[in-house]
């Protein structure tokens, strides 16, 4: 009898994609990965991470580290704007002076000295803005009023290199007398006053006269006197800002 064989199925074989198909399954992933990637949110570690910082952190430091900058700005700024206001005090407490009138009211100066200690004589060293020189002025009600004039103190003589008081006038520097009237208007008679400057520089010079003024004669006195090779100082007339003779008493008031 004859034998039946079933027949047998054949054993399945995995399909493989091709090389072809791997790669262009591979072109369409990437961009879809990518797209993915793109629109996932960016989020920073967490506040508590020891090795990362959110920008708030970072942005909080930075304001802690200029808050003692800024606050030195704050105190300049405010030290300056003190500073301002004590300047602007001072000047219109300095812009008050005591300032010397003579009896007709015409202002002299500001007082810079009253001394009274001087035998009978009450001297008054008034400052002059206007000639930038200091005026050393007395009271004459107290006696010797023969030694000055119109109320000046400080009335000297000049030195002239011609035998007869003309030409150029010096006054000669004589150390301690010379630092004292530096700065000076100097009466010469009553109708010239002199001043001279260190920033010119004195000469050497060979006198032959001196003039001064006589008060006892109210005249102009000239005297030969020849004196060799001195240091001696030009002196310039100058015009007084106010008319003499100066009206006495003298009035103060603080204005």
């Amino acid at each position: 009898m004859p034998r039946y064989t079933v027949p047998q199925r054949a054993p399945r074989q995995r399909r493989s994609l091709s090389r072809r198909a791997k790669i262009l399954a591979a072109s369409l992933l990437l961009p879809i990965s990518l797209l993915v990637i793109a629109r996932t949110p960016v989020q920073a570690a967490p506040s508590n991470n020891p090795i990362f910082a959110t920008i708030q952190d970072v942005q909080n430091a930075i304001n802690a580290a200029l808050a003692p900058i800024q606050s030195a700005i704050a105190s300049l700024q405010t030290q300056q704007a003190n500073q301002a206001t004590q300047i602007s005090n001072l000047q219109s407490a300095t812009s008050k002076s005591l300032k010397v009138y003579d009896a007709n009211g015409q202002e002299l100066g500001i007082l810079v000295n009253h001394d009274s200690r001087t035998g009978n004589l009450i001297y008054d060293d008034v400052y002059s803005p206007t000639l930038n020189r200091f005026i050393l002025l007395y009271e004459q009600s107290f006696g010797f009023a023969n030694i000055f004039f119109d109320g000046f103190a400080n009335v000297t003589s000049a030195s002239y290199q011609s035998s007869d008081c003309t030409g150029t006038p010096y006054q000669l520097e004589a150390g301690e007398f010379h630092n004292s009237i530096a700065h000076d208007l100097i009466p010469f008679t009553p109708q010239i006053y002199y001043e001279f400057s260190d920033s010119e520089g004195p000469s050497s010079i060979t006198t032959n006269s001196d003039g001064s003024w006589n008060t006892a004669t109210n005249q102009f006195v000239c005297i030969s006197q020849t004196r060799t090779d001195v240091t001696a100082y030009e002196l310039h007339q100058v015009n007084l800002p106010f008319s003499t003779p100066i009206s006495e008493p003298l009035q103060f008031k603080y204005q």
